[in-house]
């Protein structure tokens, strides 16, 4: 009965401390992490130069420099994106680019799944 209880004490203990040690970061976990912080940072610069893309021609069309044709623009999304008939981007279309990054990332390492556990660390706190 004190070895249970022992091991169960053991055990608690154990939990309450970091999830990550100082020392025990895994090369895969640290190139997941650079990855994932990297993603999140250059995905936020894209949403930057898309909006600023927008406003500069709606700036330009409204003056009457260009005319843009926006039914082009969306067929060219819709086509790239898998879009569904509502014109919306399904979980299923997501997740199938979603998972073709994740492969074209983790392609012949041995490390796969400290990568990933790196990549979601980092897309999340980064």
């Amino acid at each position: 009965m004190d070895t249970a209880e022992s091991v169960v004490e053991a055990v608690q203990t154990k939990r309450k401390g970091s999830l990550v040690r100082k020392g025990e970061l895994s090369f895969g976990m640290v190139l997941g992490l650079c990855t994932g912080y990297l993603i999140k940072k250059v995905g936020k610069l894209f949403a930057l130069m898309v909006g600023v893309g927008f406003v500069f021609l709606q700036y330009l069309s409204f003056n009457g420099f260009i005319t843009v044709n926006w039914d082009r623009m969306e067929g060219k999304y819709n086509e790239k994106m898998g879009v569904d008939q509502h014109g919306r981007v399904t979980y299923k279309n997501a997740k199938k680019k979603w998972n073709a990054l994740v492969g074209l990332l983790t392609h012949n390492i041995q490390f796969k799944s400290t990568f990933l556990v790196g990549l979601y660390a980092g897309v999340r706190y980064g």
